[in-house]
């Protein structure tokens, strides 16, 4: 697999360590996006809640976004495997 995940949120870092708490640690790091920089470069940003919105991106090494999936679901195991089954298609 050519490819790494990474979670961004806008939350504080205590919502993060109680997100992950939740669902019994993640298996990737979560990131804070306080600016909300990398959600509006990326259009995933919320403009009326000032939040992102849950959506996995797989973004190549070029900056390229080649997989979107609009409704990802942290407590499902089945987008896990879509993405990573997505990932593994990359160069």
């Amino acid at each position: 697999m050519g490819g790494e995940v990474l979670a961004i949120s806008g939350d504080h870092i205590w919502a993060h360590r109680a997100f992950a708490r939740s669902l019994n640690g993640l298996p990737y790091p979560l990131l804070a996006d306080w600016g909300m920089d990398v959600t509006k470069l990326y259009g995933t940003h919320n403009a009326e809640r000032n939040s992102p919105n849950r959506v996995t991106l797989i973004v190549d090494r070029d900056g390229i976004v080649q997989f979107v999936n609009p409704e990802f679901n942290a407590r499902d195991i089945g987008h896990y495997a879509q993405v990573l089954e997505e990932l593994e298609k990359l160069p």
